[in-house]
């Protein structure tokens, strides 16, 4: 098996086409996404591994540095194309000496393990995990990447069609979607810098309001605006009386839509664009074909109370997270100072953006 490291712009499209089209595909190892760390003074890559010069597994990594400290992160993955998937070993070795190649003092890996039936083709089954013994210790030391732990999903095998759907969710939810839409409300797909810009402003402002963090549209816009030119993402708003009401990004990966931020404008009266967002989202997966619409993982308690209305099932992963120290006394350093900014990530990034 040949295995190399490359930014090459062709590799990196074949590597997105791979990760798209693979039921364990994640969004986190796009090459846009991947990118989008380099605001942060972050760099990137993505190890390959071919078969007759075609790619049958591999993973994306970001490079994170901070000062002399310099972290290898797996967001997600490796992965793999079925029947290839023993391979999980070899690649977890080959990031590793990857790793040490490139004078980390840290390395980690998540790999969506899971027994649950309903998302058997986006997941490894556990059995692998023998595979990876000694390959890496549980758990997750290195917090400012985020790395997939699980997913929120609304499978479709109930319902053939998202009028069907609607018939199954329970009364408040199937209400609030009919009464929005008596509103003449309008759904639109901006693509233009300005108007996502416009749209993405809504999801800025809600996260102020709900004391949550969201990234910047200028750090952000040239990710958003890439994947949504490829057709790999876009964004929704949902419009009333000439004005955006509530705006939603969502990204097309791995055989389903990921939710992956949203706002509304609170007013009164409430005309349940939330409801809207979603069930729009929804009828869009349909559209394409997927088996179900993964309306995403976290929240405050009410937003996950809102998400499963829409009868999605929160599936955690079975410890996804490995990680390998390579330097123990660099790294002990790294976590005695990383004390000082936890749970605070605003103000690590602009000390990132500051040493970058």
């Amino acid at each position: 098996m040949k295995v190399f490291f490359t930014k090459e712009k062709q590799w990196l499209e074949k590597w997105d086409d791979f990760v798209s089209e693979n039921d364990r595909g994640s969004h986190l190892i796009l090459s846009d996404w991947l990118q989008s760390y380099q605001s942060y003074g972050f760099d990137f890559e993505i190890g390959l591994f071919l078969e007759n010069e075609k790619i049958v597994g591999g993973y994306g990594a970001v490079i994170a540095k901070m000062a002399f400290f310099k972290f290898y992160i797996v967001p997600h993955g490796p992965i793999f194309r079925d029947n290839f998937e023993e391979n999980i070993s070899f690649g977890i070795s080959e990031l590793y000496l990857r790793a040490k190649k490139l004078k980390c003092c840290y390395a980690q890996y998540s790999i969506p393990f899971s027994i649950n039936k309903l998302i058997k083709a986006n997941s490894y089954n556990t059995n692998i995990r023998s595979k990876i013994k000694n390959l890496g210790t549980e758990g997750s030391l290195f917090k400012h990447i985020y790395s997939s732990y699980g997913i929120n999903w609304l499978g479709f095998n109930t319902a053939s069609n998202p009028e069907e759907l609607l018939q199954q969710f329970a009364l408040q939810p199937r209400r609030n979607i009919n009464l929005a839409y008596r509103n003449h409300i309008e759904i639109t797909y901006p693509e233009i810098e300005e108007d996502c810009k416009l749209a993405y402003s809504i999801i800025e402002d809600n996260a102020k309001f709900g004391n949550y963090s969201v990234r910047a549209f200028e750090d952000f816009k040239n990710t958003m605006l890439n994947l949504i030119a490829k057709k790999r993402a876009f964004l929704l708003t949902v419009n009333f009386a000439g004005e955006i009401k509530g705006a939603a990004f969502v990204v097309d990966c791995g055989n389903y839509l990921t939710y992956i931020s949203g706002g509304t404008k609170k007013e009164k009266p409430d005309l349940n664009i939330g409801y809207v967002i979603h069930w729009e989202i929804i009828k869009k997966a349909y559209g394409l074909g997927y088996k179900g619409y993964n309306i995403s993982m976290g929240g405050s308690k009410g937003v996950q109370d809102f998400k499963s209305k829409f009868m999605a099932q929160s599936i955690l992963f079975d410890t996804p997270h490995y990680h390998m120290v390579l330097k123990p006394n660099i790294f002990k350093i790294y976590l005695f100072l990383n004390t000082y900014f936890k749970k605070n990530k605003e103000r690590i990034s602009v000390i990132l953006k500051k040493i970058k």
